[in-house]
């Protein structure tokens, strides 16, 4: 199980796959950089980035304590007029706090030099699923980032430790108004349903009697920290998974955690996000094993599943489709151009189905064809006109432009003075992977006409031309 790829079979086109999913994609000269290193080196130096927090200090945001200071100010307000007044002041911070914070990750994602790092934390957050049209606190919705970077490439049971005690978390599934005297069973429920075990691994009285260990759990007004609340805590004897004791929050994840099946959801959604949908029992069970036997180990497992043959499968490549953050992402590296503005990124990751922070439900994004639509796939095609050109009517009229595309670094004099060359070049930029016969007629069509050296409107035109098909679609 999990054969490692043979250091013959290993390429460019492989290079660039493993760059895509266990990151956001690069320029050619990135991906030629990891395929000189061979498979072994190149997923050692995707597992050991190190991390770049000092490349990206924190966003400017609305703070615990000036939040607690808006509701001091609400509860004294002597008439309704200046209550209205001071929440609409709080909702006009509260929502710059959140779009800086948007912007602040997705300038992450697309200038990280530890890419898996970034995109283990969109996976989990995927996971996890935490929306802020709940907690309404992009302080708290920071700090579980934070922890999703800290510890979503280490043990799992300690990331869904600390989950339990996220403010964000507790807020979201009502966990801070559990108490002894009456448990709230929402995250209880969660935690075994969708974050650990999936439907039909628990009864009725798991969930519980799994409440009643996680009562107690609190936050902070003025610091927005945890606190643990012994009062509110039932400290009386549980029964949980046939097993019997005084168990606490931490308990219960433990015995959780010991399930071979928890180790085989976790299993199917890491292979799920970053190789393929629909894994194969077998893979399922493979994976279960693994991350058991190396003591839920998220780097080390991923480490494994980026170095085997199943991973690089004819299969797997280029057969998953680009979620609008990763569209994003792999498209601004591929051109080599700045995320847009940040009006223009927000509006259209909206359009097209991917607001981070604020996923549609507790379930997340479904992902893969839910994806793709009529009207998003068309927005797609408007959205990579947009960014090649600059032009803001393409976008309905927004009157802001984009960088400069490097057309010059991009597709160099060498590179202009024959339409294979020009093909081969831009192609392997734009989709990472072998054209279809049918594709490279399209584009020998296209330039058939054109006069040799290409022009930049000419190797423009035929880049917007590849981005706008269902091929780049796939990743």
């Amino acid at each position: 199980m999990f054969s490692p790829l043979p250091e013959k079979e290993w390429d460019r086109v492989r290079a660039a796959h493993l760059l895509n999913r266990a990151g956001f994609g690069g320029t050619p000269g990135e991906i030629d950089k990891l395929a000189a290193m061979g498979p072994a080196a190149a997923v050692d130096s995707i597992l050991r980035a190190g991390d770049d927090d000092e490349l990206f200090p924190p966003p400017s945001l609305l703070e615990p304590r000036a939040r607690f200071e808006f509701k001091k100010r609400e509860k004294a307000a002597s008439t309704e007029e200046d209550r209205k007044a001071v929440r609409k002041d709080f909702g006009a911070a509260e929502h710059r706090s959140m779009l800086d914070l948007r912007l602040w990750w997705l300038n992450r994602m697309r200038y990280t030099t530890d890419p898996l790092r970034e995109k283990a934390t969109l996976f989990w957050h995927g996971h996890f699923a935490t929306s802020n049209q709940k907690v309404n606190d992009s302080w708290m919705m920071w700090i579980q980032n934070e922890t999703f970077r800290q510890d979503g490439l280490g043990k799992f049971p300690v990331l869904l430790k600390a989950m339990s005690r996220d403010p964000a978390m507790i807020r979201w599934l009502d966990l801070g108004q559990s108490r002894k005297d009456h448990p709230n069973e929402n995250f209880a429920r969660e935690v075994m349903e969708l974050f650990s075990l999936g439907e039909g691994h628990y009864t009725e009285q798991d969930i519980q009697q799994a409440a009643r260990s996680f009562t107690g759990y609190r936050v902070v007004p003025e610091t927005a920290a945890f606190r643990f609340s012994e009062r509110d805590y039932d400290s009386g004897t549980k029964t949980f998974f046939g097993k019997t004791g005084s168990f606490s929050g931490d308990d219960i994840i433990d015995l959780i955690t010991a399930q071979p099946q928890c180790a085989r959801f976790i299993g199917r959604k890491l292979w799920t996000f970053f190789v393929a949908t629909d894994p194969p029992e077998e893979t399922v069970q493979g994976l279960g094993e693994l991350l058991l036997s190396n003591g839920y180990d998220i780097a080390a497992t991923l480490g494994v599943v980026f170095r085997s043959a199943d991973f690089y499968s004819p299969h797997v490549m280029h057969h998953q489709i680009k979620g609008p953050v990763q569209w994003m992402m792999q498209t601004t590296r591929m051109l080599e151009i700045p995320l847009p503005d940040a009006k223009v990124l927000e509006n259209s990751l909206s359009a097209l189905g991917q607001v981070v922070f604020a996923p549609p439900n507790v379930k997340g994004w479904d992902g893969g064809r839910s994806w793709i639509s009529a009207s998003s796939l068309l927005y797609r095609y408007n959205l990579a006109a947009y960014l090649l050109s600059g032009k803001a009517r393409v976008l309905g009229g927004s009157g802001t432009k984009t960088a400069q595309i490097p057309l010059d670094r991009i597709a160099p004099a060498t590179a202009r003075t024959g339409p294979d060359v020009l093909i081969d070049d831009l192609a392997f930029r734009v989709f990472n992977y072998p054209l279809m016969e049918k594709d490279r007629a399209t584009y020998l069509n296209y330039l058939a006409a054109k006069p040799v050296p290409y022009t930049d409107p000419v190797v423009r035109d035929l880049i917007q031309i590849m981005m706008g098909t269902p091929y780049y679609q796939l990743t």
